[in-house]
């Protein structure tokens, strides 16, 4: 599946280059904040078990973890509209620490469970880019990803106790998703080319399944259980040049 996703965006990396009135490559790397992910599935009623039966003095956090990542890019110019450029922006990207996480704490004492999700993203958004003055142009674009996970892993911890990591024992298996992201962006000329800081919103449209299997016996656990959908608030910072 992986090497056809690969064929398929070369092969329309290629055609579009044909077409482009100009064309920008560019590198970013990114901060990622797991704002509106939300917990799937049989994890709702276990992370609601595990809040009713804390006392009320007992805090209680939860939400989507930060994570890190990087891109690049190449955007190709193809219409020149109201004095912008329309176009299409195919990316690479790697997002790490995707996930959710809950946890009571009471003075040194800590529950903790957290789930991770690593994974390559690929959008390919319709962009529109409007030159502010010479040295400064601000643009948005819209569009589809496709997420491919490329490591899951899972802990539980209880502070004075020690911590279980999932993987240690099982397979850990993510599902592929699809996502709409929703971006906007400055880019201020500074030597040949600008740098471009760069705010996204990614969602998912299909929960994360985790897929759980012990390494010692190959049995299955827990096949395709809904974990979380992501929901992220991406703030990217990078360089690019125009050809």
């Amino acid at each position: 599946m992986k090497k056809i996703v690969a064929i398929m965006a070369a092969l329309a990396v290629s055609s579009l280059s044909a077409f482009a009135l100009d064309i920008t490559a560019g590198a970013r790397g990114n901060f990622n904040m797991g704002l509106g992910t939300s917990l799937e599935g049989d994890m709702v009623d276990m992370r609601n078990s595990m809040k009713a039966s804390i006392s009320p003095s007992v805090t209680w956090k939860e939400g989507g973890d930060m994570g890190g990542g990087f891109a690049v890019y190449a955007n190709f110019g193809l219409l020149d509209l109201g004095g912008g450029s329309l176009g299409v922006q195919p990316e690479f990207g790697m997002n790490f620490n995707n996930g959710y996480y809950f946890k009571a704490e009471q003075g040194s004492s800590v529950m903790e469970m957290n789930f991770y999700d690593s994974s390559i993203d690929i959008p390919v958004l319709v962009t529109f880019t409007y030159p502010v003055m010479d040295a400064l142009s601000i643009g948005g674009g819209i569009g589809p990803y496709l997420s491919i996970p490329i490591l899951c892993d899972g802990k539980e911890e209880i502070t004075g106790l020690g911590s279980t990591v999932f993987s240690d024992d099982y397979d850990l298996k993510g599902s592929m998703n699809f996502g709409l992201a929703f971006d906007v962006n400055g880019a201020y000329k500074v030597g040949p080319g600008s740098i471009v800081l760069d705010l996204r919103y990614m969602m998912d449209f299909t929960p994360t399944k985790l897929t759980m299997k012990e390494k010692d016996t190959g049995h299955t656990y827990q096949e395709k259980e809904e974990i979380f959908t992501r929901r992220a608030l991406t703030i990217g910072l990078g360089y690019q040049i125009k050809f």
